[in-house]
Formats: structure tokens, C-alpha cells, sequence
């Protein structure tokens, strides 16, 4: 891959570093904002791009390195992370000099410049960027990620320059460092097609020791979104985590069910389904049990 996309391409500048002249307008991102970045926009992640809002051009790409405050990590090990996947540090420069993510100003990505790419579009949609010129400085390149567990995330990034690398694991290869615009991150809810609204009371049981209250508010065909009861915190979690549900529905209908963590904010956790409490031991949930706990939660009250 990498050498399909580095190797029509030729130096465009002189070499420079990345510290020099990196201007930005990007603000100082939060670690939410930071979090969202790593999660949809791995290092070393195939994804697509379109520039300078050209939908109908579509072209292959990968993140390389982050630029964190002017220096290059290219590696998912330089970054460390707490419990919910929130960034918490970056180990950057030869010596690992650990940058705390709350006091980093600057975010940017790194991509190979793909220009020669244009060459595999038939004309029309040459014509459409002019050759060259996706990459001048300032134009939006829209990046399109399948990473994370939401479905697809598309992330406006402004080109800050093209220049070639001098050294690291890509050196002399040409590059292209971008400014991601993170008010424009949108991703698509891979359970929104066929999620329904609910209110029913919970019990949660999360690694077989943290117990609390919530609220199921939402159920899709394999997955249910669990908000925190007024007064309540969500518990800590990570993706991944077992949680079991004890839902009771009346005196004669109750359910439970063995989860697993696919998402956590402070307000709510999305969970998928796995198996079900049945005579003495959980038993993987089959279609049938689905649509039984789904239509008793939809029914739940009435």
C-alpha cells in the first residue's frame, strides 16, 4: 500500500522538519476532540478522501503519524490512554519525551501525497480538481474512516503544506500534513437504521463487581444504549467490559442479559447483547430471544 501511494511521488519543496513554519487554525483541542481523532483516524488506517468537496472523487489514503505540537509520532505505542480511551500522554522525539495530551496546542495528521492517484480517474473527474492542485495550501481534503464502532466518520481537514520528509521511517518521501477541522467530524450510528426509543429501569453489573442503577433509552436489532439514573454516574467502563443487565418488566417477566461494552461517555453506554440467563446459565441469545426482549422492552408500561 504504502509503496503504491509513495512511489509515483516525486519532491515537491525542499526538505523540512515539522516544526518549522507549521501554521494552523485549528484550536486547542480537548481530549474528547482528541479522543474522537485517534478513535475514527488511527495511525496506519486505510481510508478514503475527497478534495476540496469534490464527492464524486474518491481516492485511497492512510494516516502515517500524528503531529502533536510540531513532532511526529508514527506509532500506536507512543500513545497512552486511560481506562476510556481518552489520550492522556504522547511520547514524542528520539528520548519519548512524554507531552501530557491536556497541554498540547497543535493536532495535526500526516498523509502521503497522492497526486499521482489523480492519474487513475477517468477525465471528468480530472477535470474536476485540476491537476495538482488538491493540495495547495488551505484547500479541504474530507477524510472517510470506517474505524471505530459508530459505522462511517467523515472529518473535514484543511492542507496545511506539502514537503518531504528528512528523516524517520518515511524520510524523502512526500508528504502532506493536515489540520483537522474537528466541528465538521460526523459519523453515521451503525445501529440508527433500526433503533427504537424505550424507557425501562435497570440494574447494571459491570465486570462482575461495580452495580448501579440506569435507564435503557434505546435498542437496536443487537445493541442498547443505557443512560445513568437522575442522581446516578455512569460507572466506569471500558470497550469490552462484561456487563450484566437485570431488567424486571412486572412480577411474571424479567430478563437477564450478558453484554458487552462497545462505547462510554459520562451520560451513557452503548452495549451489544450477547447472551441470556436461562435455566441456570447464559445461553447465547438467538434471533427468536432477540425479538422477545425487544418487543417486551417496546411494550414495556402499556
Amino acid at each position: 500500500m504504502l509503496k503504491a501511494l509513495f512511489g509515483g511521488a516525486r519532491p515537491i519543496s525542499e526538505s523540512e522538519g515539522a516544526a518549522e513554519a507549521i501554521t494552523s487554525i485549528m484550536k486547542k483541542p480537548t481530549l474528547e476532540e482528541l479522543r474522537q481523532i485517534v478513535e475514527f483516524f488511527p495511525i496506519g488506517k486505510k481510508m478514503r478522501y475527497s478534495p476540496e468537496y469534490k464527492q464524486e472523487v474518491i481516492l485511497d489514503t492512510l494516516i502515517v503519524a500524528y503531529c502533536v505540537d510540531g513532532e511526529f509520532i508514527y506509532s500506536w505505542d507512543s500513545i497512552e490512554f486511560d481506562d476510556e480511551g481518552v489520550p492522556t500522554a504522547f511520547l514524542v522525539g528520539p528520548q519519548s519525551q512524554r507531552v501530557e495530551a491536556a497541554r498540547v496546542s497543535e493536532f495535526q495528521l500526516l498523509v502521503p501525497d497522492t497526486s499521482s492517484l489523480e492519474n487513475t480517474l477517468d477525465y471528468p473527474r480530472r477535470a474536476m480538481i485540476g491537476r495538482g492542485r488538491q493540495f495547495y495550501k488551505g484547500n479541504v481534503i474530507a477524510l472517510i474512516s470506517n474505524a471505530g464502532n459508530r459505522g462511517i466518520s467523515t472529518l473535514e481537514t484543511e492542507v496545511d503544506k506539502r514537503f518531504v520528509l528528512k528523516d524517520g521511517p518515511y524520510a524523502q518521501s512526500a508528504m502532506v500534513l493536515l489540520t483537522p477541522q474537528i466541528d465538521t467530524l460526523t459519523t453515521t450510528d451503525q445501529r440508527g437504521i433500526s433503533r427504537a426509543r424505550i424507557n425501562v429501569p435497570v440494574t447494571m453489573t459491570i465486570q462482575e463487581r461495580l452495580r448501579g442503577p440506569g435507564i435503557i433509552v434505546d435498542i437496536s436489532d443487537v445493541a442498547l444504549r443505557v443512560r445513568a439514573r437522575e442522581g446516578h454516574a455512569m460507572p466506569p467502563m471500558s470497550r469490552g467490559d462484561d456487563v450484566t443487565l437485570d431488567i424486571e418488566l412486572d412480577e411474571q417477566t424479567s430478563f437477564r442479559i450478558k453484554c458487552a461494552v462497545m462505547r462510554r461517555t459520562a451520560e451513557a453506554c452503548v452495549i451489544k447483547m450477547v447472551s441470556r440467563y436461562l435455566d441456570r446459565r447464559f445461553v447465547p441469545l438467538g434471533p427468536l430471544d432477540l425479538l422477545e426482549l425487544k418487543s417486551a422492552l417496546l411494550n414495556f408500561g402499556k
